[in-house]
């Protein structure tokens, strides 16, 4: 199966849906990646469309972040386009014109907590929805640019624990600055909808004015992390990433050279 139908965008009134469903943990590959980029630029590019919403459909998941064993797979060399297709989902979707909401209806982590970290509104179901930047964990640090926007949205007392992978519930998330209200069932729906309503009341060129304001300096790290960080790229090896995933993948501790 071509992993990239697993992306769907629907278009309904003023509200462009993007559905992630790759069961059972919407892991990552750099295909599945480009094609989320390509279903939010489409959402961004509708007619009709005021509103982005992101969603999984997988139950009580939203991403688990990269597939482990599909970067194993890959010779040391051949790691960094990995990232950089993580950097154009970072920049294009932190770019979007339109007001974006993510649904965290499950865990977010290390790339799937980057994939929900640039809208501009997170709502967190109550009971399963967490997130966690778990990079450092596999021995990677938190790329500048990721760290920039982080630091866009999160408390500055609780970013340092964010970068160094805490987990955080939908509690925590909202107290950090990180999700914009938590809920369960429909009463998490009527929070979207409430958001939808009040975004949609705005002139859209105003929002998209506002946004370019508010994000026109963060942006530009973004843009540059498409291209490569070299120093982060020091960490793709086998004794960093390499290490830290095979720990992953054989449920024990890392044990990293240096």
């Amino acid at each position: 199966m071509d992993r990239t139908q697993c992306v769907t965008v629907h278009h309904e009134g003023a509200v462009s849906t993007v559905t992630f469903d790759a069961p059972p943990q919407n892991l990552l590959d750099i295909d599945l990646m480009d094609r989320l980029v390509q279903a939010h630029l489409e959402a961004d590019a509708h007619p009709r469309t005021q509103i982005i919403v992101t969603r999984s459909a997988v139950p009580q998941v939203f991403s688990h972040g990269l597939d482990p064993r599909y970067v194993l797979a890959l010779a040391p060399a051949d790691r960094p386009p990995v990232f950089h297709a993580i950097g154009r989902v970072l920049h294009h979707l932190f770019a979007l014109g339109k007001p974006h909401i993510t649904v965290v209806s499950g865990a977010a982590l290390a790339g799937g907590a980057i994939l929900a970290i640039p809208s501009d509104f997170r709502f967190f179901d109550a009971d399963h929805g967490r997130i966690s930047f778990t990079e450092v964990k596999v021995g990677l640090p938190l790329p500048e640019a990721v760290c920039a926007v982080l630091a866009h949205f999160c408390t500055p007392p609780m970013l340092r624990d964010v970068v160094l992978g805490k987990n955080l519930d939908a509690l925590e998330a909202v107290a950090a600055g990180l999700g914009d209200g938590m809920a369960t069932g429909a009463e998490l729906e009527t929070l979207i909808h409430k958001q939808i309503e009040r975004l949609t009341r705005v002139s859209p060129a105003v929002l998209r004015t506002t946004k370019q304001y508010l994000r026109r300096r963060v942006l530009e790290e973004t843009a540059q992390f498409t291209k490569g960080d070299p120093l982060f790229e020091s960490f793709v090896g086998d004794d960093f990433l390499g290490e830290g995933l095979r720990a992953l993948v054989e449920q024990r501790r890392p044990r990293f050279a240096r």
